[in-house]
């Protein structure tokens, strides 16, 4: 007999965490009842010995003990609670095999490796993208895919697990920021280090001067003078040209992200806010020295990573430039190919998420003043439309009070929404809400479709979704976003297994009068 004993993480799990943590293990072993379930840990008693890969994968775990009738009985780390504590390991640890006797952690940690080179609002944290491979039995080799990917979350942990994957998102940064991430794991250590001493022979002198005019790649300099003091964009552009000397693009990729990432801190754009409002106070002007010791940090964590070698990494990663509504055409990916999806989709008209990216979108030049609009009014959930668009919106919107693709229970909210701001003396962002709404439901039933089409039978879609709220007339009027999202999946053959109601996550909170007041995760399968 094989005596078991499983300790959830150190740190507080949340009542939901903890719901996926018993489901994580009931993947491993079916017949767990509620007598293994002890406050601290799982205790297993079973005949086969279970695969040690699994018990290292699982997420909401700290460590494990194991022991036979003739082995005496060791302990083991998790993989996860070593990722998260990797950044206090000395380099002697990772070199031998005390990396398996660590203390783990009694802190929640969520940016470990490459989810802290770039901060991107409204990203799930990645214990829970692990969690639902675990959950649904992933195996090494199996293709998760991510449509709305955002920064790559569940990417990194497809990569980290051993699981090939695909992202897709329409937004210029974060295919970027994907890229990125997982690219940088494919640095060999040589290469890091000579990229380190590469920048670290950069200081800059009191009298630094750059010639602005002399920058070889088209940008929007007039408009990036607006946002940027001078001193500061041309370190900047200094910087980008530094970056296009370097022989490998996957260093590139890793410059520009650890550059992008300090933009908001040293423009005239107040950090603090996600919308486009001036700072009060001119900016730091140490661009440079500051972009360098991110660098450095960057850095020592993927050496640190690659000192571990007790992964084995053969996945496959793809990331596309796409878009959902289109999914097939955007990336290929054929009909019922796909073992598992997770994703965190755009919220309702919740945050100006193209806004975030602005100076990244401009510095990096992926967008101009006369087309940055059409990007984003190109994606899901945006908050923004002209009067044009929402008359014509609205038309259509009458049209479906009487026959709609969506379900009744959506089109009934929105008509009341429409007619309370409609006989009401509202600002035209109030005017705006039931035509946004509307397109974005439209577009989420079109993402539907398209996922239905390319997951295999039977297989898990878990989705981080939250419900907001708006004002219309003078009416304040909950939006039951995941009760809708749901009604659109089972309007698209998918079966809602399960509901997880979650505690929100306080980015989501701040500078949104429609502010996310709930979220869930929904288990959806495909039938």
């Amino acid at each position: 007999m094989n005596e078991y004993q499983i300790y959830f993480s150190k740190y507080n799990l949340r009542d939901y965490e903890k719901d996926i943590a018993i489901s994580e293990i009931k993947s491993i072993v079916p017949t767990i009842t509620e007598n293994n379930i002890k406050n601290d840990k799982i205790i297993l008693s079973t005949e086969k010995k279970i695969e040690e890969d699994k018990l290292k994968r699982l997420t909401f775990f700290s460590e494990y003990s194991f022991k036979n009738s003739s082995c005496i009985e060791k302990k083991i780390v998790t993989n996860q609670s070593i990722l998260e504590n990797l950044k206090d390991l000395p380099d002697e640890v990772l070199t031998s095999n005390l990396v398996f006797k660590i203390r783990p952690n009694s802190t929640r940690e969520i940016r470990y490796l490459t989810h802290s080179f770039h901060e991107y609002k409204g990203r799930f944290y990645p214990q829970l993208a692990k969690s639902f491979m675990n959950f649904a039995n992933l195996k090494p080799g199996e293709i998760v895919l991510d449509p709305f990917c955002g920064s790559g979350t569940t990417l990194v942990e497809s990569f980290l697990f051993g699981a090939n994957a695909i992202g897709v998102d329409i937004n210029p940064i974060a295919y970027l920021l994907t890229k990125a991430k997982i690219r940088s794991f494919y640095i060999s250590i040589d290469e890091l280090l000579k990229t380190k001493s590469f920048f670290e022979q950069i200081h800059l002198t009191n009298d630094f001067d750059y010639n602005i005019e002399s920058f070889s790649h088209a940008l929007d300099i007039e408009y990036l003078l607006r946002w940027f003091p001078k001193r500061n964009l041309k370190q900047i552009l200094f910087l980008l040209e530094q970056f296009s000397l370097q022989e490998n693009e996957d260093i590139q990729f890793l410059l520009k992200i650890t550059l992008s990432n300090i933009f908001r801190d040293f423009s005239n754009q107040d950090p603090s806010q996600l919308r486009i409002r001036r700072r009060k106070t001119p900016p730091p002007r140490n661009l440079i020295e500051r972009f360098k010791a991110d660098l450095t940090s960057n850095i020592q964590s993927l050496i640190k990573f690659q000192k571990l070698n007790f992964l084995n990494f053969n996945a496959e990663i793809k990331n596309y430039l796409g878009d959902v509504r289109s999914l097939s055409s955007s990336t290929g990916i054929c009909s019922s190919s796909i073992d598992l999806a997770i994703t965190s989709p755009p919220y309702a008209t919740a945050l100006p998420y193209i806004d975030t990216d602005r100076l990244s979108l401009y510095v990096f030049g992926y967008t101009q003043r006369d087309s940055f609009r059409k990007l984003e009014n190109s994606l899901i959930g945006n908050r923004e439309i002209t009067k044009k668009s929402r008359e014509l919106l609205d038309t259509e919107l009458e049209k479906n009070f009487t026959t709609s693709i969506l379900p009744k229970e959506i089109i009934k909210l929105l008509e009341r929404i429409y007619y309370l701001n409609k006989n009401s003396n509202v600002g035209f962002r109030r005017k705006n809400t039931a035509a946004l709404l509307f397109k974005y439901f439209i577009d989420m039933d079109q993402s539907m479709k398209q996922m239905h089409s390319v997951l295999k039978l039977n297989k898990y879609y878990f989705m981080v979704i939250g419900n907001n709220r708006t004002t219309a007339g003078n009416e304040e009027i909950s939006i039951p976003t995941v009760y809708f999202i749901g009604l659109i999946a089972e309007s698209n053959g998918f079966k809602l297994y399960k509901k997880i109601d979650m505690t929100v996550q306080q980015s989501y909170m701040i500078h949104s009068k429609n502010a996310i007041n709930s979220e869930s995760i929904l288990i959806l399968g495909k039938k």
